[in-house]
């Protein structure tokens, strides 16, 4: 007998949970702010509460469809084709903080780079899991991750590192799953690695981050003030924190502490015992999608679920570690907690397809 095992409850409520915490969180980082600011001391949190709304709206139509579009041949590849087009239309509306990240649409903005590593993975996950193409056949293989060269390239000159490197890691966590062989990781490494290496060399903006991530302490004033901030807030959180709304890091001594540096926020006013629910809450979201992929019954799904869910977990160590200063700064959000509407749209509809996923799974029961 074969029976429908039905949404991942487990997971849904982690997603919950981080957007509830998220909330409280946004709210208190901002509401002084908003306040000296906007005349409002609701305004960030009002903003997130759109978000959130616009979020869930799209998860829950992705949750609840009864043929996964997001498997379908054509839709992934118009969704390839608009994340590029999108991608060279930002070069086109202004620069906004110094890089061209957004394209305005009215009073609103909208970063194409977060949806752009939606569409690569369902893009990758289409090719080696309903084509199945020999993933270790390298001549093909570079012809076939072509669009993701090119995603990556666009986002690289943005600039938006911190996408371009998930993006990078994505694709070789999916193809890692899809067999590729060790040696030709090797290969991809050592090319990575020199590429990154020519990068920086080429940029003195970009070796003074890094000389300012290996010795913070000479760049307290400039590059690694906001990590040193952070780990100061971090740390004087102690085990239970300083309270709710009780930062003072918040004050204008941690640079958007409401974006980037949320997770600093929370050690601050909750402790240690708030990051650890936090990561506690990853952890599930983990587990979950990867039990979910592994029960999606075919390999299409599997690498989708797998990449969909490395995507959103990735994102968080990269966050929380720039946080802590075991990596520089790359200018990646807290999914689920940091204010921002693409990423928070962006991570709803990964969750959204996740579940959906999980809602498709069959077990089959042998009768006796």
């Amino acid at each position: 007998m074969v029976k429908n095992i039905g949404v991942d409850k487990f997971l849904i409520v982690s997603v919950i949970f981080l957007l509830l915490f998220g909330l409280i969180m946004i709210y208190n980082a901002t509401m002084i702010l908003a306040k000296e600011k906007y005349a409002d001391s609701f305004y960030f949190f009002k903003k997130q509460i759109l978000w959130v709304g616009v979020g869930l709206i799209l998860f829950g139509i992705l949750s609840l469809l009864k043929y996964p579009l997001y498997l379908n041949q054509k839709f992934v590849f118009l969704a390839l084709v608009i994340s590029i087009i999108a991608l060279i239309m930002v070069f086109f509306t202004g620069k906004i903080n110094n890089s061209y990240r957004w394209i305005r649409l009215g009073a609103f903005s909208v970063q194409p780079s977060e949806f752009a590593k939606i569409s690569a993975i369902m893009y990758l996950s289409y090719l080696f899991g309903k084509k199945k193409y020999d993933v270790n056949n390298i001549k093909k293989l570079i012809v076939l991750l072509i669009p993701i060269f090119i995603i990556e390239l666009l986002i690289l000159k943005e600039p938006d590192y911190g996408n371009f490197f998930l993006i990078l890691l994505a694709t070789l966590i999916i193809l890692f799953v899809s067999g590729f062989k060790i040696k030709y990781f090797l290969i991809s490494s050592v090319l990575i690695f020199s590429l990154v290496f020519v990068s920086l060399k080429l940029s003195p903006e970009r070796m003074n981050r890094i000389l300012a991530y290996l010795n913070p302490q000479d760049y307290v004033t400039t590059y690694s003030f906001q990590t040193m901030q952070s780990i100061y807030a971090l740390g004087s959180g102690g085990i239970f924190g300083q309270g709710l709304g009780k930062s003072t890091q918040k004050l204008y001594f941690l640079p958007y502490a409401y974006t980037d540096f949320i997770f600093s926020i929370i050690g601050e006013e909750v402790g240690l015992i708030g990051t650890l629910l936090v990561l506690g809450l990853f952890f599930i979201f983990l587990t979950r999608g990867l039990r979910i992929a592994k029960q999606s019954g075919n390999l299409h799904t599997y690498l989708l679920g797998i990449g969909l869910t490395f995507l959103i977990v990735s994102q968080a160590l990269i966050n929380i570690s720039v946080t802590l200063g075991i990596v520089p700064t790359k200018g990646i959000p807290l999914p689920f907690i940091s204010i921002g509407g693409s990423s928070m749209i962006a991570s709803l509809i990964i969750a959204g397809i996740i579940v959906n996923i999980s809602k498709h799974r069959k077990m089959v029961f042998l009768n006796d």
